[in-house]
């Protein structure tokens, strides 16, 4: 059997069946239909449509953050990357200005290429602080160092201090 006759076969069913039918439950049967039909398109086409009509101001002020959260990543993995060019004279400047944070005794002789700071009782935090900043602002680089912790035993954790030396490579 074809798939023609199969087709003939049941609009010829459902033409006698509805030929059957009395004027008022045709009618009645063709506003249930309609109705039917509606409720579909509403749950099928016009109901997801308008909940992503209604969510889409929250979802893009959600990416613009995302986005804009995103270039700033960029540009900062960007600047890591590379470092504009500092003179070796601003690295020195800028590291004999930033001594006074790690306490009066920080010292600092440049010999060429390097920097060797010497330290009585920094404090441990600022001496952290310090290094961090002298390789974002001075690209200078720790290579070597020789600190002993030079707190009072029992003495708060966070008061701690260090003594001894740094080598730091220039720019």
């Amino acid at each position: 059997m074809s798939l023609n006759t199969l087709t003939a076969q049941v609009r010829n069913g459902w033409q006698a069946a509805w030929a059957r039918r009395s004027p008022r439950e045709q009618q009645l049967l063709g506003i249930g239909f309609w109705v039917v039909g509606l409720a579909a398109l509403w749950v099928l086409a016009l109901a997801p449509a308008l909940s992503t009509w209604q969510e889409a101001p929250a979802r893009q002020a959600l990416l613009d953050t995302q986005s804009q959260r995103m270039r700033q990543l960029q540009a900062q993995a960007q600047s890591l990357q590379k470092p504009a060019a500092i003179s070796r004279t601003d690295a020195t400047l800028w590291l004999e200005k930033s001594l006074a944070e790690l306490g009066p005794n920080a010292r600092i002789s440049l010999q060429g290429e390097t920097a060797t700071l010497s330290l009585q009782a920094a404090p441990a935090a600022a001496l952290a602080h310090w290094l961090s900043q002298a390789r974002d602002h001075a690209q200078a680089l720790p290579t070597q160092a020789q600190l002993q912790h030079a707190s009072p035993a029992g003495s708060d954790p966070a008061a701690a201090t260090w003594r001894g030396s740094l080598v730091l490579r220039l720019p």
